[in-house]
């Protein structure tokens, strides 16, 4: 079954909002996106990579979909949406070649 990003994005703010009951996003990116993951293949079928880059002072970890669409349930301690789903920008590439700062 195939599900839309809008879908995704709502079904993973509320697991987000489930694992971080109210407290910050900051430094939890493992945690909300490993357990995520989990509960993706899981529960809707859909599996996904955990992915980690280099942000400057801090590592970062997102998920990648099959089809290369990335789901960053924690881009809201960048300075994003809570959570972003879409294709891989230019902050995720700088992160993945180790050239930091988002």
């Amino acid at each position: 079954m195939s599900y839309s990003h809008d879908f995704l994005r709502e079904w993973s703010q509320d697991f987000r909002d489930g694992i971080l009951n109210g407290g910050s996003s900051a430094r939890m990116c493992f945690a909300v996106s490993a357990a995520l993951g989990g509960a993706l293949r899981a529960l809707l079928g859909i599996e996904s990579k955990l992915v980690e880059g280099d942000f400057g002072s801090i590592n970062h970890v997102w998920l990648e979909l099959p089809d290369g669409t990335i789901l960053d349930a924690t881009a809201d301690q960048f300075g994003g949406p809570p959570v972003y789903i879409g294709p891989l920008t230019d902050v995720y590439r700088r992160a993945l070649s180790g050239d930091g700062n988002p």
